[in-house]
């Protein structure tokens, strides 16, 4: 049974103790007894549904930040480290809650670059390093079509089978290496800077692992390719791109690629033309958005992936995406050591890993010319 928690000083590495039996981190623990009612601070509940003036979602835990009188952006934001989280005992368990919950917030909100949401169609808890996992054998045959069916007749068939597939979980991570009077002597804007400078490249290399997967398949499943028809990319061959993937069952939402690639769908005339994209143009020039391609978002994939020089764009259908497999009680940061101050390293830390259980996940369109 849950513990009921009444009082910030009870979010403390007890509770982070019984999360950690529970198999889960200690930043979905805390939503867990909120949405169980059991999250009750200084008589008042905290609201796992609660909303801020713009219509936003409020987390748990910027709540509890707020209940225990942190305010991590505004009044507090010159602050330091040590004065804001390390003054007070009972408030120190919150800064490694305040780096994991910034730390995935940080990846939320990326317009324009590919995040991992982008890539993965479905997610797995896993305890153990490894997990196996079925695919669904699919192909553009008209024997897969649902058809009318003639009494008496059989019907077609998805078969979803077991293909002895393993998905191996990979601990992977990175590090915030500093003197101790350099982290907790710094102002929580800067320290905010410097996390959010290890969490996008911490990100990245998750986004250039899924990548690959697409691409390359994990065992005979490549992403299908189809070949431009000349030399330079034209509109037609970009709905010949969204053809295919129809011909896999695959309505793509997101276009990425090969930085020349990318970059060279904007010269297209519909996008190009002063004439054409007034309203598209508009957009661009208030919001910063990229402008949407057949109904597909461009955005860029992070340098060094597997499409970096390959000559290819890709469309993604992230319904039909990767089978993400994570192990849900592996800490994001090591409270302990934070707790106890030990802050020459803040080091984050992920165990997870790729199945590709659906051929349409990704098309290719490779470009011929040189």
């Amino acid at each position: 049974m849950s513990p009921t928690v009444t009082k910030v000083k009870d979010i403390n590495l007890d509770l982070k103790t019984q999360a950690s039996a529970a198999g889960l981190n200690f930043q979905d623990y805390l939503t867990k007894l909120a949405e169980q009612g059991n999250l009750q601070l200084d008589g008042k509940d905290i609201d796992p549904d609660q909303t801020n003036s713009t219509g936003q979602p409020v987390p748990v835990w910027k709540q509890v930040l707020a209940e225990a009188g942190i305010e991590t952006k505004g009044r507090h934001s010159a602050a330091t480290v040590n004065d804001v989280f390390f003054t007070d005992p009972d408030n120190r368990v919150l800064f490694p809650l305040y780096i994991e919950g910034r730390f995935r917030e940080i990846n939320n909100f990326r317009p324009n670059q590919l995040r991992i949401t982008d890539l993965v169609g479905d997610m797995v808890p896993v305890t153990t390093g490894a997990m196996g996992m079925d695919t669904i054998t699919d192909s553009d045959d008209v024997e897969t079509d649902p058809a009318r069916i003639a009494e008496g007749a059989e019907f077609p068939v998805l078969m979803i089978k077991s293909a002895g597939k393993t998905i191996i979980l990979y601990k992977r991570g990175g590090r915030l290496e500093a003197t101790y009077e350099s982290i907790a002597g710094a102002s929580v804007s800067t320290f905010n800077r410097w996390l959010t400078r290890l969490a996008r490249r911490t990100e990245t290399t998750k986004i250039r692992a899924a990548l690959a997967i697409l691409k390359n398949g994990d065992g005979g499943n490549a992403a299908p390719n189809v070949a431009s028809a000349g030399p330079a990319l034209t509109l037609g061959d970009i709905v010949k791109l969204i053809q295919r993937a129809g011909d896999f069952g695959a309505e793509p939402a997101i276009i990425t690629g090969d930085t020349t690639e990318f970059g060279a769908l904007f010269n297209l005339d519909f996008l190009a033309s002063p004439a054409n994209n007034g309203m598209q143009a508009e957009g661009l020039r208030m919001n910063g958005t990229l402008p949407m391609l057949l109904g597909m978002q461009p955005k860029f994939a992070p340098n060094r992936s597997v499409l970096e020089g390959a000559k290819q764009l890709m469309a993604i259908d992230p319904s039909l995406g990767l089978t993400m497999a994570y192990n849900p009680a592996m800490d994001l940061v090591e409270y302990d050591a934070v707790v106890q101050r030990q802050l020459k390293v803040v080091q984050i830390s992920e165990q997870y890993g790729f199945g590709k259980p659906d051929i349409a996940a990704a098309i290719t369109l490779t470009r011929t010319g040189a």
